[in-house]
């Protein structure tokens, strides 16, 4: 029965890897407020193995150093270009999950509003959608989704904690946090 079960399978194991989706590609640079920002790294996100959720790149300073990234004490943008339908409900649940696990309960309470108010701005994106974070000091962190400006949330100490869902000590992913910061 096992030997049967296994050739029943072993069509589906033959998959075409030539007809995966291409790595990401974003471009080189990005211009914020006329500041010229350099990629830093970019990764594929792939949930369980199979499941290609989206592409990210990390964009700073070419002079920047991760320690400023991750204390935002430079301008930066995480973008974002989809692989599938991903429903608002599941990426507001993640980044909760993620948050929980890399802040404080202190730290939680104090950016819970401004959590709030982004959360209400997210949508359910589609394949082909991008999404952007970007940090700028003194202006705060403005989420754009396909090109438009949805929100900004206000403040400085807000991005250095919101974005430990990608580049904190327990991100979502290990491999994408290196790959965006380069390490």
């Amino acid at each position: 029965m096992k030997r049967l079960l296994f050739f029943a399978l072993l069509p589906l194991l033959a998959i075409d890897l030539s007809a995966r989706t291409p790595e990401p590609s974003f471009p080189e640079t990005v211009e914020v407020d006329g500041a010229e920002l350099t990629k830093r790294g970019e990764y594929r996100y792939v949930y369980r193995f199979f499941f290609k959720l989206y592409d990210a790149a990390l964009y700073a300073p070419a002079e920047a150093s991760v320690a400023e990234i991750l204390q935002a004490e430079t301008p930066f943008r995480l973008q974002f270009r989809y692989l599938r339908e991903i429903e608002k409900s599941i990426i507001l649940k993640s980044a909760d999950t993620m948050l929980a696990k890399n802040l404080s309960d202190s730290e939680l309470d104090t950016i819970q509003d401004r959590i709030d108010q982004l959360n209400d701005a997210y949508t359910t994106v589609r394949d082909g959608d991008r999404s952007s974070l970007t940090y700028e000091p003194d202006v705060g962190t403005t989420l754009r989704i396909n090109g438009e400006s949805v929100v900004t949330i206000e403040g400085d100490d807000f991005a250095p904690l919101y974005f430990k869902i990608w580049l904190g000590d327990q991100p979502i992913s290990r491999s994408l946090r290196a790959a965006l910061l380069d390490e």
